[in-house]
């Protein structure tokens, strides 16, 4: 019965996508916005509760990108319940990724730069390129900044807070994340 409640849930919501893979699931209750600019992959499951967008505009501003797809999730990617994934330029997340709850990734900040403006009339940052390479584990309330990319076969830490690249074949761990071992 569970199994038909989920191909129904997906199937209601997986021609929004730019493309949506083969046996890709979603659980209920997916939080999502703009889903044309966003791919996934095929035998991708993304886990209840979470949230999947990307920003066109924000506080009267619209979001430059030269790119058609602004998020892109792999093949054989767990998104765990509870992660929230924002794009508004470019977000690639490879294969074989495997995400705990609650993880956050990003490719973009709030602006600040009119301090006589409340938040909502700020526009977000353009152009940020955020990539998660194939292999790669965020653990449970991970965080992945802007302009970050973590290269293959890598382990980022509960709780970690990633703002610099991560070398292939390490593990990070901590706010900001250090390499703690290299696995290669």
């Amino acid at each position: 019965m569970i199994d038909l409640l989920l191909r129904c849930y997906t199937s209601l919501l997986k021609n929004t996508f730019y493309s949506f893979g083969n046996n890709s699931v979603i659980k209920p209750f997916l939080n999502t916005s703009n889903q044309q600019y966003i791919k996934i992959g095929n035998n991708v499951n993304i886990g209840s509760f979470c949230r999947i967008t990307v920003s066109t505009e924000f506080g009267g501003h619209k979001v430059k990108s030269a790119h058609k797809i602004r998020l892109t999730i792999g093949n054989n990617v767990d998104v765990g319940n509870n992660t929230f994934i924002s794009a508004n330029n470019n977000v690639k997340i490879g294969d074989h990724v495997i995400m705990s709850a609650y993880v956050f990734i990003t490719d973009h900040d709030h602006g600040f730069e009119d301090i006589t403006k409340n938040l909502h009339q700020q526009p977000i940052t353009n152009g940020g390129n955020t990539i998660i390479e194939d292999n790669v584990f965020l653990g449970v309330k991970s965080t992945v900044l802007k302009n970050v990319t973590i290269g293959r076969h890598s382990v980022v830490a509960a709780n970690a807070v990633v703002t610099k690249n991560v070398p292939a074949y390490s593990i990070v761990a901590g706010n900001p994340a250090k390499i703690i071992k290299k696995l290669k």
